[in-house]
């Protein structure tokens, strides 16, 4: 992962990032698959948060008694973990460091009951730093253990910049989401930083070939993200029917590719 990704989210405030309700579909959606299989793993499981940003899913499992790990490439992130662990009212089970998601050799094999790749793998531009990333997020899992991986859909890129980024609706644009789906901090036709999109087949073949047995596979957020100015502005009525239909879809694999955010499950049979 580069240092183009780091110094980004060195400046992005990830904090913010679920405050509108558009985006937190994307939280609420997250929460739901890991509630779904940590379910069915020990009551106070071993987590791995890879890629853990400022730390709002490390946290909360480590409020609901949970023993987790969280990493990040971003020192800023880090500490921002550090010290809302030291101004929590609660005695919190993490351990917050900077680390990258390619290189897990300061964990054993088979540490975690469950590893979270919420961020990482859609930063990753080459294919051997993406293989690297799951295998090692498999190496860690002990057998039955649960990875939970989120990647960007290439599908759902040209609606989004439709929307919003028209500017960047042009050939060569859609011919990368379309074909390599590779984009680089500061190149002409890259509307974000370092940056992979790719398909829902795609990454359940990328997950086989991590050895994970796939048992669950969902959009995030859905097309959420692209009309969230429709979804800011819904009465509370209106937003939690959204939820619903949300959730009652989210594994429909006609509209899986339109998801801004895909989740996929792994398990280490």
């Amino acid at each position: 992962m580069t240092d183009a990704v780091s110094q980004f989210y060195q400046s992005y405030n990830e904090d913010s990032r679920f405050e509108r309700p558009s985006r937190a579909v994307e939280y609420l959606t997250t929460l739901h698959m890991i509630d779904t299989w940590l379910s069915q793993l020990p009551p106070a499981s071993a987590i791995l948060d890879s890629g853990a940003g400022s730390g709002v899913y490390a946290l909360h499992y480590a409020a609901h008694g949970h023993s987790v790990t969280a990493i990040d490439i971003t020192p800023k992130h880090i500490e921002q973990i550090q010290a809302k662990i030291v101004q929590s009212k609660q005695v919190l089970s993490v351990q917050a460091e900077i680390g990258n998601a390619i290189h897990l050799s300061n964990y054993a094999d088979q540490s975690f009951d469950m590893v979270l790749c919420l961020g990482p793998y859609y930063h990753l531009t080459s294919t051997e730093d993406r293989a690297s990333c799951l295998s090692e997020s498999m190496r860690v899992l002990r057998l039955g253990g649960i990875l939970i991986v989120a990647y960007i859909n290439k599908y759902s890129i040209a609606p989004m910049l439709a929307v919003k980024e028209q500017g960047y609706m042009r050939p060569s644009v859609i011919e990368k989401v379309l074909q390599e789906g590779v984009f680089y901090d500061g190149e002409e036709d890259s509307f974000w930083t370092d940056l992979y999109v790719t398909s829902p087949e795609q990454m359940e073949q990328d997950l086989l070939s991590a050895q994970a047995e796939i048992v669950d596979h969902a959009g995030a957020d859905g097309i959420t993200h692209t009309i969230d100015g429709s979804i800011d502005v819904m009465d509370k009525d209106t937003y939690n029917t959204w939820i619903n239909y949300h959730f009652q879809t989210c594994r429909e694999r006609s509209i899986l590719g339109l998801s801004t955010h895909g989740l996929i499950v792994g398990r280490k049979s």
